[in-house]
């Protein structure tokens, strides 16, 4: 329900009840997760989120390749890369009142930024943050990393977005 200014009464208050902090490996998770704390209304939550990756390219080939001739050299790492991806997530979370853990897996979208706009719609966010890392070949355009750019075009919800190289200090 849209508030005095126009938009709805948790944007227009800067307090939202249903938080997303979409985090991964970076220095900025920290930072990203901080916002999201300050931006929560009183009694809130925060789900952090951490779409699953699959295996670096030289791995997937090798693994492909070793399959080709009978057997994988890598074997089916799937299953460390989710350990590894909790760990994050528990880590993440310890700490951070109302904070739950959400891994989301990108197969079931069609890219790891649409998985988050999925879950998003799905779940009643009302605001996202998120890290622009900035990759070499979008600052050399000025333009805003793929994941963070699709999430502030496509979400259902405001975005917020930390510019690239944000991390906290204590």
């Amino acid at each position: 329900m849209p508030g005095p200014s126009g938009y709805p009464d948790a944007v227009s208050s800067g307090r939202f009840m249903h938080m997303v902090a979409c985090v991964d490996d970076s220095p900025a998770t920290e930072a990203v997760v901080r916002l999201a704390e300050s931006v929560r209304a009183d009694g809130g939550r925060i789900s952090v989120v951490h779409v699953l990756g699959g295996p670096p390219f030289s791995e997937s080939f090798l693994a492909a390749i070793g399959t080709a001739f009978g057997g994988s050299p890598l074997g089916d790492n799937s299953g460390a890369h989710r350990e590894i991806a909790q760990a994050l997530l528990e880590t993440v979370c310890d700490g951070v009142p109302g904070a739950a853990p959400v891994m989301l897996d990108p197969h079931d979208a069609d890219s790891p930024p649409d998985a988050v706009v999925r879950w998003a719609e799905d779940n009643d966010v009302d605001a996202i943050v998120a890290a622009s890392h900035g990759d070499p070949l979008a600052r050399a355009v000025k333009l805003v990393g793929s994941f963070s750019a699709h999430l502030a075009r496509h979400a259902p919800c405001p975005v917020i977005l930390l510019p690239p190289g944000t991390v906290t200090t204590d």
